[in-house]
């Protein structure tokens, strides 16, 4: 899946967040040296209400990220068909359109 099509429907998700119960996104990138292989390392959305959202960039895939993380209930999981070195800029991207959005409550903020 393109990154551009991952961060609308990640900031999609946030904005639109109406339920308390915590859950997570998970994003998961493609290594192309081990041909399409999932790399080492992923993008994390933890929302633990519906006023809050973190976003992490981790450097193990998604079910090695402890079990913190994996007892969260898991929203969506997305492959993106870009390397690893484009996590910072999904976050940025997310982070730009939750900023961005007109409609945004103002208490919908990144920890």
């Amino acid at each position: 899946m393109k990154l551009d099509y991952i961060t609308h429907n990640i900031a999609h998700a946030i904005k639109d967040r109406s339920v308390d119960q915590p859950f997570v996104l998970s994003v998961e990138f493609t290594d192309k040296d081990s041909k399409g292989k999932s790399a080492t390392g992923c993008v994390i959305v933890q929302m633990p209400d519906a006023h809050h959202y973190q976003i992490k960039s981790y450097d193990q895939r998604y079910m090695d990220t402890g079990e913190d993380i994996l007892a969260m209930e898991l929203g969506a999981f997305f492959e993106c068909d870009d390397d690893l070195d484009q996590r910072q800029p999904l976050i940025d991207q997310v982070n730009q359109l939750v900023a961005d959005d007109p409609d945004n409550d103002t208490e919908l903020l990144p920890n």
